[in-house]
């Protein structure tokens, strides 16, 4: 057999060890006012900390989104994602944000707008939040808002 050499790092897998999943917060105010509690399972994908590291397919973090109550939602990707760390630039997003909001008793969508700021940092645990502000819907009505989340 080949020699061993004792100081070469050991190569690991970042799979994950039993059931993890995201608990987060989504609220809004604005144009809707409104705030939501959900999990989201993520056995699927790996530990904590090592989704916080790598993320998740082709270098992409999805912040968490509620998958039993679509019609209040968040959709927002970072892409290129590098790692922990607060994301600001636009270009970060690649146009991915949207909120999903009943707004008088229809199902609305807020999107990015020339004004439009945002925030996502994400903490080596996995943990995080993200932050928006002037989100419009198609009669240019804003809302605002975060996300917070923690990841066990």
């Amino acid at each position: 057999s080949p020699p061993v050499c004792p100081r070469a790092p050991r190569l690991t897998t970042a799979a994950a060890s039993g059931t993890h999943e995201f608990t987060a917060t989504l609220k809004v105010t604005g144009a809707v006012t409104q705030s939501s509690t959900f999990t989201e399972s993520l056995s699927i994908l790996p530990a904590c900390a090592a989704l916080a590291k790598g993320g998740m397919a082709n270098q992409t973090w999805s912040i968490p989104q509620s998958l039993t109550n679509q019609n209040f939602s968040l959709n927002w990707n970072i892409t290129p994602y590098n790692g922990p760390g607060t994301y600001t630039d636009a270009t970060d997003f690649q146009d991915s944000v949207d909120l999903n909001a009943p707004y008088q008793g229809t199902d609305d969508q807020f999107d990015q707008v020339s004004g439009t700021t945002l925030s996502i940092t994400v903490n080596s645990n996995g943990s995080g939040s993200a932050t928006f502000s002037n989100l419009q819907d198609g009669d240019q009505l804003p809302v605002a808002g975060s996300e917070t989340w923690t990841c066990s």
